[in-house]
């Protein structure tokens, strides 16, 4: 019965997981890569014109809040505005993404365009270099991702909200251009899936196999009393 019940489970969706799936419509770019493997250490430049992407962190609780340079919704109950910036209040679960461009060739000035596709909402964009240097320990454990100045975004990027896909059109000299993607998650409003109908029979199928095998050793035992 245990068995049963753990395989109903795990066959239920994660509802926090987030995963980078596609870099689409990339222009301007040598290539546009996501990866497993990425530099370690990060390095200031590259200049290999690729635009790099990871999935870092996932699904950790935050013990402090996270600062931020933008949000998806301002009302969400797990967000504080702060200046300019916006806060991602501790408690709330988070995963994290991080992406990388440079221009191929050392000194050299080219724009990427992309959109960049998850499986879940991207909810916030950390893109100024304090920021980013704040929110490094969700980044992937043992890399090194070298704490250079200019590390962030400049004023003529963008980066912004396509439904639940991201838009960026960035240029860059030396150094490239790094930002952080965040997806949040408040533990009271996650709601768990309910399990498809394939398993709620085979759950039933089982409640019934077992009530027939109670009765069964149930009509043996009196029959053997009798005897």
């Amino acid at each position: 019965m245990k068995t049963i019940l753990f395989l109903i489970l795990i066959s239920l969706p994660s509802t926090l997981q987030a995963t980078l799936i596609e870099l689409a419509d990339c222009t301007g770019a040598v290539d546009c890569i996501i990866t497993t493997t990425p530099p370690d250490p990060v390095v200031q430049n590259p200049n290999d014109g690729i635009l790099l992407a990871w999935d870092e962190f996932q699904n950790f609780t935050l013990l402090q809040d996270l600062r931020v340079d933008r949000v998806f919704d301002e009302s969400a109950s797990f967000v504080e505005a702060i200046g300019s910036d916006f806060l991602i209040k501790a408690g709330t679960i988070v995963s994290s993404h991080y992406l990388q461009w440079d221009p191929n060739g050392a000194g050299a000035t080219g724009s990427v365009e992309a959109t960049i596709k998850l499986d879940s909402q991207v909810f916030a964009f950390i893109t100024a270099d304090q920021n980013l240097f704040d929110s490094d320990f969700l980044g992937l454990p043992d890399l090194d991702y070298n704490d250079f100045s200019l590390r962030g975004l400049e004023s003529g990027d963008t980066t912004v909200f396509n439904g639940t896909d991201v838009d960026i059109d960035w240029t860059a000299s030396s150094p490239g251009d790094w930002t952080r993607l965040i997806t949040a998650f408040s533990p009271a409003a996650v709601e768990i899936p309910e399990p498809s109908t394939f398993w709620i029979g085979v759950l039933l199928s089982a409640l019934i196999a077992r009530g027939r095998r109670c009765n069964l050793v149930k009509l043996e035992g009196e029959t053997q009393k009798a005897l």
